[in-house]
């Protein structure tokens, strides 16, 4: 019986070395079939359309109609009788605020700042203001008595100054049940004004912010 001679391959011999190709060239094969797979695919939308609110206010006084009257150039004139002031005599004037007929959303209202004053007599002036219950209301020294909504007050300010935490009154849309609201201002000039301030004036210009809700 011939003996069986078992010889292995030498690592680097030609035979191994094409052996080890075909496996490599079938593991890249194999990969490169795997990542041409693919899946069907499709999308889908949605569209949503928006619109801004419109928000603006006017106002009138007895002595201005009813204007935007912005920007400070263009101020209602508060119709004050104030032309010969003495002393702790009161000037009463009123001014309404609604918002426009293009509005269409709630907002509120303050007495935020004063601005644009001028004049010799501006020390010596002080002030208070209420908001009436409607714009139906006299504005007169019965509009301070008893339990007024008060917007700078009760007591008397510089009449430069406002209060730090102003009060806000509700403005409706034209469709709504009060689309006005009405504020009173006093002016009078203040107890124990010396006599230099006889004869001179002034001019204050409060100033109104409205905020849509």
């Amino acid at each position: 019986m011939a003996a069986v001679v078992n010889r292995r391959v030498p690592a680097g011999s030609p035979r191994l070395l094409r052996t080890r190709a075909v496996l490599a060239a079938a593991l890249v094969l194999g990969v490169g079939t795997t990542s041409t797979l693919a899946a069907w695919t499709d999308s889908g939308y949605g569209t949503g359309s928006f619109t801004a609110s419109v928000f603006g206010t006017e106002s009138q006084t007895a002595s201005s109609a009813w204007a935007s009257h912005t920007p400070v150039g263009n101020a209602a004139t508060l119709a004050f009788n104030a032309t010969a002031m003495s002393p702790t005599d009161s000037s009463y004037a009123w001014i309404d605020i609604r918002t426009t007929t293009m509005t269409n959303v709630d907002g509120t209202v303050a007495l935020t700042s004063s601005s644009d004053s001028s004049g010799a007599l501006l020390p010596v002036l002080e002030y208070r203001a209420v908001r009436t219950p409607d714009t139906g209301s006299a504005c007169s020294a019965t509009a301070f008595t008893g339990s007024p909504t008060w917007i700078a007050g009760p007591g008397y300010l510089d009449v430069t100054s406002v209060p730090g935490s102003p009060v806000s009154s509700v403005l409706t849309t034209p469709d709504g049940a009060t689309p006005e609201v009405r504020f009173c201002f006093e002016v009078r000039i203040e107890a124990g004004a010396d006599n230099s301030y006889q004869g001179t004036s002034a001019t204050v210009t409060w100033e109104f912010t409205a905020t849509s809700t």
